[in-house]
């Protein structure tokens, strides 16, 4: 039997059992996701679910139905909610969207891979993020970050010809622009930074720090 049959067999074994059809989903987005979902169709299309066992500097091997199964990741890959695998976990429940690999058993060349662990730690931090905000009513302050210093949590943030400095606490919360937390050290000079928290004069206390340049 060819590696082929065998993977087409095995999906639409387990296809039949989780009460699914065979056709390929047009998005993995929508609904919340099903443990160990492995869908190929006749056009070798496939949408792959489960828990990753090893992060490579390319791909990822996640474990579902049949074994492990290698995800090939190219510059043309979205990867979301990250921008590429750096945040991606052992452990961590994926979804890819993708083809076949004719050249591989058991490995997709992924369209789309979306790192749902990292999704719902996204979802949490921006509830975390808007309450800070909520609570303490700072006002936004919207500009670009230069004189970033990381030992003492300061920077300059220029917004049109104002020049604010920017103290950032101890409990503020600091994240990229999909909402998943970052150290303050990855801010860097020229990034599209808002900054939330009181002023006085020139000067801004900030509970909350928000890089948009960050995923680069």
């Amino acid at each position: 039997m060819s590696i082929k049959r065998y993977i087409l067999g095995a999906s639409l074994a387990a296809t039949l059992l989780g009460g699914a059809t065979l056709a390929l989903a047009e998005d993995i987005t929508p609904k919340p996701p099903r443990p160990m979902v492995i869908q190929i169709n006749s056009s070798e299309n496939a949408l792959l679910r489960g828990i990753v066992k090893s992060v490579g500097a390319s791909s990822v091997v996640v474990t579902s139905w049949g074994g492990d199964w290698t995800v090939n990741v190219s510059p043309d890959t979205k990867v979301m909610p990250a921008s590429d695998l750096s945040q991606f976990e052992v452990g961590d429940f994926v979804g890819a969207q993708g083809s076949v690999n004719k050249s591989a058993a058991f490995a997709i060349d992924a369209k789309i891979l979306r790192d749902w662990t990292i999704k719902k730690e996204a979802q949490a931090n921006k509830k975390d993020f808007r309450e800070t905000i909520k609570e303490t009513k700072p006002r936004n302050y919207a500009g670009f970050a230069s004189d970033v210093n990381a030992g003492a949590k300061t920077l300059t943030l220029t917004i049109g010809d104002t020049a604010y400095t920017v103290n950032v606490t101890a409990t503020a919360k600091i994240v990229n622009r999909n909402f998943l937390t970052i150290n303050f050290s990855d801010i860097q000079n020229g990034d599209r930074v808002d900054a939330y928290g009181p002023v006085s004069d020139t000067t801004i206390t900030a509970v909350a720090v928000r890089d948009i340049s960050i995923p680069r």
